[in-house]
């Protein structure tokens, strides 16, 4: 682009003319003058466009070279690869951070309500989702007997927002303490996690309370909950786990569960004897 209209700058008329009547040799009869102006351009209204401007048989007409003008196209150019970059950058971000499989279909209209607690459940999930659009900011916290859906519901939140085009990260709570452990010594790798972790419109930490392990690890991951939870402050967070409010609090700490409780509501699936995997896969 830059070196065509260098040259259509230093062409003299002849040439002009000559190239003009290469493109339509059919206008040779009836072109009595051909020259190369600038005109106004569509995209910033100035006269910054080439144009051919001949006369047609006592017509004056032009026919433009580019279709905007040289400015605009950089610019065009640089927004579009800037926009690719973006794009890009958020790709990379979204496979350090979204861990749904592309063939994990897990949603709202294939939750199967096995009972009334899970029904209820699900209608909770899907008037949070609701709300969260309409620009709500709060906090969310599924907790229930292993198997009876709560990551299936988590998910169901995570794809939704997701596709109503809401940046949202879902995580395993052991895979985000992996990523807070790997970063041990390396500040930078520290504070590009906690610029994204703070960023995202929705974070889901799935099986909240099997990352920590061993007994003498419950103080460091108790002050990383509350590090976590307080990065997130203004923005909304789902929470699932196996454990209610009591046993919660003994496996991530009491002031991380006073800062999880903070703008927070409650989904419950406690029911014995139920087993929603079982039911829904066999």
């Amino acid at each position: 682009m830059v070196i065509a209209q260098t040259v259509f700058e230093l062409l003299g008329v002849r040439r002009v003319e000559d190239m003009f009547f290469k493109i339509h040799p059919d206008y040779i009869k009836h072109v009595s003058e051909v020259r190369m102006e600038k005109v106004d351009c569509p995209r910033c209204n100035q006269k910054t466009k080439d144009a051919w401007v001949y006369c047609y048989d006592g017509d004056w007409l032009q026919e433009n070279v580019w279709p905007i003008c040289h400015e605009c196209e950089k610019a065009a150019y640089a927004k579009d690869a800037g926009a690719k970059l973006v794009q890009k950058h958020k790709d990379v971000i979204d496979g350090d951070w979204y861990f749904i499989r592309p063939d994990d279909t897990a949603g709202f209209k294939n939750f199967e309500e096995m009972n009334v607690a899970t029904g209820a459940a699900k209608q909770h999930a899907a008037d949070y989702v609701k709300r969260l659009m309409d620009g709500e900011v709060r906090n969310l916290r599924i907790s229930g007997t292993p198997g009876t859906g709560k990551t299936h519901l988590a998910k169901a939140v995570a794809r939704t927002l997701r596709h109503k085009g809401k940046r949202v990260a879902f995580i395993e709570s052991v895979k985000l303490f992996d990523k807070i452990k790997g970063m041990f010594g390396n500040p930078v790798a520290q504070e590009r996690f906690e610029d994204h972790f703070k960023k995202f419109d929705l974070v889901v930490i799935d099986d909240v309370g099997v990352e920590t392990h061993k007994e003498d690890e419950l103080s460091w991951s108790s002050k990383e909950w509350v590090r976590l939870i307080d990065l997130r402050y203004g923005k909304s967070t789902v929470y699932t786990t196996n454990f209610d409010k009591e046993s919660l609090r003994k496996v991530i700490g009491a002031r991380a569960l006073s800062r999880m409780n903070e703008n927070t509501e409650d989904i419950e699936i406690f029911t014995p004897g139920e087993d929603y995997r079982e039911k829904l896969f066999y």
